[in-house]
């Protein structure tokens, strides 16, 4: 059982194993054609859409057999309907061998056509076996499709005429508006800067494909302009508008600055002799030159088609050959990006042509004594050998440095040299050379320079000094300190702080009390001196006399010598204590009439018995509560008023 099992899986294992076979190997056998050299091709166009729509259909039947067809073919569309405009009423009767049949036509593709990615269209004919029965044959062909979708995709380009413009000029703004989407654009409109237009241009519509160009112009431009646009358009259908921002671009006002000069690597050359001429174009300004062409009314047309950019120098050489003296001219036109063609004339350029020993030549040979300076400024000694190395005499030779001329030589004969010397201050070091300007037999200023000298500045060397000898310090040996010694000079020294401390403040007391007792008896002393009774102090005092009749010149008192004091008697007695003491009884007035008696000295003696009145009137007064001195002032204010009764 188990063996009969085996067999038949086996069977079954050949069988699959067989059909597996043919399902891989199908693809590799080629479809024999119905018709021997009948071939069907297939096109559209466009091959790409974004909707449902129509395209144009492009069918070839061929025959590239050996013998025609005869078979009658129809052309049956993705529908399965005949197309009546294929052959002869929608039938090819023959296809001659070698030949080809195109048919044309539109069709409208649909939307599962668009999702499968192609459209078949077919061939259908009969054919006869072998029987002679026939069998209806079709031979298909397809077109691939894409489907993108919408497409919305508007291109615009700039055209700026002319990139720079001139003062007084105009400069024109182009856009082209190219519609490179699927879709129909509408209502386009483009809006430029203020500084160029404040006008807003439209395009209503624009089909796929299709472009428009809209322009701005601004005249009479007196600055620097900027351009920029903002582009606002719709997808045909949609309410919602999308737009283009075109980035500033600087329209600048020209400045041109062009400059050229002509030279030649030698001016003064033998007859026959070849020279290089330069022209030198440097372009300083914002103007680009473009075609430019040099002429010369000798050498006819030089340089053709030279760009010179803004900021560029360019360097045009030429070299010609010369037989006589002739003198250069160059013409420049010049075609530039703000649309102006002008001419330029270049300065003109001599080149001497000479026989053989016409040609002056000089050599100049510099030296100095010495090739550095120790001082700034620093004194040199320039010495310059003048040769005349031509054939004819130089005359009226001009040395000169730079600017400054140093020496004249009236005339070397051929070969004759001479050496001129001078002394020169020079405030700084570098390069010096001089040269020598002199006139030729043709009248032309030839000018010879000398070799560079480099003159150097070295600080001159200062004089060797005295050797110092150092004196090695001995050496110092430290006895660390011990720590009960710290602690003990730490207390010492705070004890000794609080006795300083304590004397301070002693001493501050002691200033105190002291300013206090000084204001005390300042104060006791104003008391003291109040009471005092203070005489006028002059040269005479008369008490019968008014002050105002006795007015004299001060002077010096004289010395008065009053008689000495009694014994039992005080010597000298104060006002207050005369005043105070009890009053005693009234004595009778001695004589007043007592002559002034004058002593060895010369001086008077002056005596004066108090008035009864007047005591009898300090008496009373006093009685009556008032003090002794308060009378006694008012008694002496009142004898100054009035000649006293009791003397002279």
């Amino acid at each position: 059982m188990d063996l009969a099992l085996n067999k038949r899986r086996n069977r079954f294992f050949l069988i699959y194993l067989l059909i597996f076979c043919l399902m891989i190997l199908s693809p590799c056998v080629k479809a024999q054609p119905v018709v021997d050299g009948l071939s069907f091709t297939l096109s559209v166009e466009p091959s790409s859409l974004t909707a449902p729509g129509t395209v144009t259909v492009s069918a070839r039947v061929a025959n590239a057999g050996s013998t025609d067809i005869n078979t009658p073919m129809a052309l049956y569309d993705p529908d399965g309907k005949p197309v009546t405009s294929f052959g002869d009423g929608g039938t090819l009767l023959k296809l001659a061998s070698g030949e080809n049949y195109l048919w044309q036509g539109r069709y409208a593709v649909k939307q599962d056509q668009l999702d499968e990615g192609k459209l078949v269209f077919s061939i259908r004919f009969s054919t006869q076996d072998a029987a002679g029965a026939l069998i209806d044959q079709t031979l298909p062909a397809s077109a691939d499709l894409v489907f993108t979708g919408e497409k919305v995709d508007l291109k615009i380009n700039r055209t700026i005429t002319p990139e720079v413009v001139r003062r007084g000029k105009e400069v024109t703004v182009l856009y082209e508006l190219i519609n490179q989407g699927n879709v129909k654009l509408t209502n386009i409109q483009v809006k430029e800067n203020r500084l160029i237009s404040t006008r807003t241009q439209t395009v209503a519509d624009l089909e796929p494909g299709a472009s428009q160009k809209v322009t701005f112009t601004k005249t009479n431009v007196t600055g620097d302009l900027t351009s920029s646009a903002l582009v606002t358009y719709r997808k045909q259908g949609d309410r919602r508008s999308l737009q283009a921002i075109i980035d500033p671009v600087q329209v600048p006002l020209a400045k041109p600055a062009l400059t050229y000069s002509l030279s030649a690597d030698k001016t003064q050359v033998s007859i026959g002799e070849t020279v290089t001429l330069t022209l030198e174009i440097k372009n300083a300004g914002n103007i680009s030159y473009s075609n430019v062409t040099v002429r010369d009314p000798k050498l006819g047309e030089l340089f053709t088609n030279v760009q010179i950019g803004a900021g560029q120098t360019r360097e045009l050489k030429k070299e010609v050959t010369v037989n006589e003296t002739a003198t250069y001219a160059f013409t420049l036109k010049l075609e530039d990006n703000t649309g102006t063609t002008q001419e330029e004339k270049v300065p003109e350029l001599r080149v001497s042509a000479y026989t053989e020993g016409e040609i002056l030549r000089l050599n100049l040979s510099l030296t100095s004594n010495k090739e550095a300076i120790s001082s700034l400024p620093g004194d040199i000694t320039f010495n310059l050998t003048v040769t005349n190395d031509s054939f004819t005499a130089a005359k009226n030779i001009l040395i000169k440095h730079a600017a400054r001329e140093i020496y004249t030589i009236n005339e070397l004969a051929p070969g004759q040299s001479m050496v001129v010397s001078r002394d020169f201050r020079l405030s700084q070091a570098g390069k010096y050379q001089f040269t020598a300007v002199a006139t030729d037999v043709q009248n032309n200023t030839v000018e010879f320079t000398s070799n560079p000298l480099n003159i150097s500045y070295a600080a001159p060397t200062p004089a060797p000094t005295s050797r110092i000898i150092q004196t090695i310090a001995p050496v110092v040996t430290f006895t660390p300190v011990p720590a009960d010694y710290a602690a003990e000079g730490s207390q010492t020294r705070s004890a000794l702080f609080i006795m300083a401390l304590a004397m301070g403040i002693l001493f501050v007391l002691s200033l105190i009390l002291l300013i206090v007792s000084a204001i005390l008896r300042a104060k006791s002393r104003a008391k003291s001196d109040a009471a005092y009774d203070t005489f006028q102090i002059s040269g005479t005092r008369d008490y019968n006399t008014p002050a105002d009749e006795t007015k004299q010149s001060p002077r010096e008192p004289e010395h008065v010598k009053m008689d000495e004091p009694a014994a039992d008697k005080p010597a000298i007695e104060l006002p207050h204590e005369k005043y105070l003491k009890p009053a005693a009884p009234a004595e009778k007035p001695a004589d007043t009439n007592v002559p002034k008696t004058a002593d060895e000295e010369g001086a008077f003696r002056l005596t004066r018995e108090e008035d009864a009145r007047f005591s009898d009137a300090v008496k009373e007064e006093t009685g009556n509560g008032e003090s002794a001195s308060g009378t006694e002032r008012r008694g002496r204010r009142q004898e100054r008023n009035k000649p006293d009764d009791g003397g002279e």
